[in-house]
Order: structure tokens, then sequence, then C-alpha cells
């Protein structure tokens, strides 16, 4: 969970992240202020529309890919109990060149 009620934005931390998709494996690393969180996903079958659904799962993690590109997705990350908190809402953007994660 997030240690901290207050939001990125009310603490001025950033939420960055690190996401590999792999045949068996999602993975993600999510950096907020001096805090990280590994996450390993699993699919939810049902896919609506756009959208993809993803549980954590060893953790208290669901989120929901939406508008996929080759380069980017918006990406919602939510804990299942509480869905009040935000650990990340926004684009994820490929990066190019040597240092590409996904």
């Amino acid at each position: 969970m997030i240690p901290s009620p207050t939001e990125p934005y009310d603490s001025g931390d950033g939420t960055s992240v690190k996401w590999t998709f792999q045949p068996s494996k999602i993975k993600s690393v999510f950096f907020r202020g001096k805090t990280k969180y590994r996450l390993e996903w699993s699919v939810d079958p049902n896919v609506l529309c756009d959208r993809i659904k993803l549980s954590a799962n060893s953790e208290d993690w669901e989120c929901e890919i939406q508008a996929m590109t080759s380069d980017r997705f918006h990406l919602h990350v939510v804990p299942k109990s509480d869905k009040t908190k935000i650990l990340f809402s926004g684009v994820v953007s490929k990066k190019k060149g040597l240092l590409s994660f996904f």
C-alpha cells in the first residue's frame, strides 16, 4: 500500500514506472519518492474493448491498460482494497535507443 495518505501532487513526489512485457510474465517497477514497488502481473481474461485489466500476483494492486499504440499506453494503478488511492495514472511511453525497457 502507499505509505502516506497524501497523493504525489500534494507531497511533490513524482511517480515513474518501468514496464516489461515477456511471453510468460509482465513485470513493472514503480518509483515514488524513495519507495520502490516491484510487481508481477496476471492478465484478467475479460478484455473490454481497448481496456485490459491486470492483477498483481503477490500484492494488493490492480491496473487497467487503455488506448494502446505501438509505443505507448495509458496506465491506471490502484489498490484492490481501496480505490481512493492511486499509485500511478498516466501515459507510459516506450524508450527508444539502447536503454529500452519494453
